[in-house]
């Protein structure tokens, strides 16, 4: 089959490709424009979608950026059959340049966006960070001084003749107390520093890691600890996949998202103390299943439609609207994952499910 021999065009055809008239290119191939006038010169993309439409009632569409005229060209391709009689190949170039320029404009404006929600979230940890590692730091210096004071007590204790063994072992013991104190204090630091740690990198990156829901909802925990003791709400967590199931993937893109939705609960209480919210993750159908919910009065009628859809907010100035779209987002492309809320005037709940598949190892 001889395939791309020209048997017609129009003049914003030559224009488009900067073409003479007077060059006449009927009856000439496609290759020979790629050939004579260094254009299309990724012909064979255009000569495979001629094959996979010829005498068909299909039609292929490719995109196709030409570097000579420095354009983007979307090019649909079809059949032209009358009569059940194959005529020809219809090739219809449609200039996208605009529209892909205006794409790049909306992703750059979006990632500005984004790294400015990730920057506002990294601020308000700031202050949870102090919050948390204040009180060990407290605890490991009353431990120091606690073991300062039995140090001296042993010194003195060497040469002193109504000290006997037991009382030499009661403060040995009371020395490993403290050490163990201090140590629970100092992992919890750790752990503290670690998570805030993968949290202030850039969330688009695609770091891969195992970790368990333990550990997801241990992280989430120890970042919204300050938020949520400054609301006077209450965190209330329930895990119910077992330790060996291990997951693979972006536990900060996760971590962000439990954060998100957990905030947006505590907003909705209004400022009203002494209510809780429900984390909680069970197995369901090979998929794990996170929810968090609250009780407070529900989403409105006029937002529920465009929750994942759009940039949109419910909290006026104070919001950006990216939340719950980027949230949806990352757990569509990070996770191949899927979110759902169910919500009425007696509180709004979200659910996350990441399928196992070939997560779990």
């Amino acid at each position: 089959m001889k395939i791309g021999i020209i048997t017609d065009f129009n003049d914003t055809f030559l224009k488009t490709f900067k073409i003479k008239k007077e060059y006449n290119i009927r009856g000439k191939t496609l290759n020979s424009l790629s050939d004579e006038f260094n254009v299309l010169a990724d012909i064979s993309k255009i000569e495979e979608s001629i094959r996979n439409v010829y005498n068909t009632d299909k039609t292929d569409i490719i995109e196709l950026y030409i570097n000579e005229i420095g354009k983007y060209f979307s090019i649909e391709i079809s059949s032209i059959i009358a009569n059940n009689q194959f005529l020809g190949i219809l090739i219809l170039f449609k200039d996208i340049t605009q529209h892909k320029k205006d794409m790049e404009i909306i992703k750059e404006n979006q990632d500005m966006l984004v790294e400015k929600e990730r920057l506002a979230s990294l601020g308000q940890m700031v202050g949870g960070i102090a919050h948390s590692l204040k009180t060990p730091i407290f605890s490991i210096s009353g431990g120091l001084e606690g073991l300062n004071d039995l140090v001296n007590e042993f010194d003195s204790s060497i040469e002193d003749p109504t000290v006997n063994d037991k009382d030499m072992h009661d403060i040995a013991g009371d020395m490993k107390n403290w050490l163990t104190k201090m140590r629970g204090q100092l992992s919890y630091m750790s752990e503290v520093i670690t998570t805030v740690k993968g949290q202030a990198v850039n969330l688009s990156g695609d770091d891969m890691i195992e970790f368990t829901i333990e550990e997801l909802f241990s992280h989430t925990s120890i970042l919204m600890k300050h938020e949520l003791q400054n609301a006077l709400i209450n965190l209330d967590i329930e895990n119910n996949v077992n330790n060996n199931i291990i997951l693979k993937g972006n536990i900060n893109s996760l971590i962000q998202v439990l954060n998100n939705l957990i905030s947006n609960a505590i907003q909705a209480y209004k400022n009203v103390p002494n209510k809780s919210i429900e984390l909680k993750a069970k197995l369901e159908n090979n998929n794990i299943v996170i929810s968090v919910k609250d009780y407070a009065s529900g989403i409105p009628e006029m937002v529920k439609d465009k929750l994942f859809k759009e940039m949109i907010t419910t909290k006026g100035k104070e919001g950006t609207g990216l939340g719950l779209f980027m949230s949806y987002s990352m757990i569509k492309a990070k996770f191949n994952g899927d979110m759902k809320f169910e919500t009425s005037n007696k509180g709004t709940e979200f659910f996350i499910y990441i399928p196992l598949n070939n997560n779990n190892v």
